[in-house]
Order: C-alpha cells, then structure tokens, then sequence
C-alpha cells in the first residue's frame, strides 16, 4: 500500500471526504486528487497537518508504519523529548518520575551539572535535599 492508498483509507476511516481533508489543509482539491491519483505527494508542513486532521502520523501515510499506541499527549511528550539535549532529558525523567511518584532512588540521588554560565536557562531540576557537589 502506498500514500495515496493510505490516505484514502484514513478519509474513509474518519467517515470525511476529500474536499474537507483539502480545505482544512489548506490546499485546493486539484492538488489533493494529484496526490491521492499518486502524481505528487505533499510538503512536510501540509503532510503533518493532514496528519493531524486524520488523527494519524506523517510516519504512517508516508511509509505504512502504524502508528503506536500513545494517544497525541503522549505522541508530543516524546516528540519535545526528543529535541532535548542528553543532561536535559536526565532532569526531564528525574521530574517526570518524581511527579508521578514512582522515582528511583539511584535516580534521585543523579544530579545533571547545567551548562557553564549564568541565566535561568541553565538551571536544572534538582531533588531538594540532594547535597552539593563538590568542585573537582
């Protein structure tokens, strides 16, 4: 199955039609049948918003792969995550396991060292009462 077949199914699947998937996405209906008739495919930034009218990932109407079983929250929580850099992932698990009350003691005991330099940029999360470290 390719594009075309899997956007096709997905408008049928929402019970829509062609025409409104092409408004909402801001294209005319003529470049929408070109893709659906496999002539053409769409730019990321139209991909991702039919994506998103569809309530299914560029990934799949691109490739086939279905999507996961997280719902959008989900889908965006790992999207954010994966733009952070490794330090900022490790206090984002260290607050997210504290907010969900399931930390691991070995990991509230890890402290990330921010980057060099003032700002509250830079600053991280950190457990209370976890004790300075030292200079080297």
């Amino acid at each position: 199955m390719d594009f075309w077949t899997r956007l096709k199914k997905e408008v049928k699947a929402k019970n829509t039609t062609q025409e409104w998937v092409a408004k909402k996405a801001g294209v005319p209906f003529g470049t929408l049948r070109k893709w659906l008739s496999n002539k053409t495919y769409p730019n990321a930034r139209v991909a991702q918003s039919i994506a998103g009218l569809l309530e299914t990932s560029v990934e799949y109407l691109m490739t086939g792969v279905e999507p996961s079983d997280l719902d959008k929250t989900e889908r965006k929580m790992v999207e954010l995550f994966r733009k952070l850099s490794p330090a900022d992932r490790e206090n984002a698990l260290l607050a997210l396991g504290a907010w969900a009350g399931k930390s691991r003691p070995s990991l509230l005991e890890t402290r990330v060292d921010p980057p060099e330099g003032p700002g509250p940029e830079n600053q991280t999360a950190r457990k209370r009462d976890a004790p300075p470290r030292s200079p080297p």
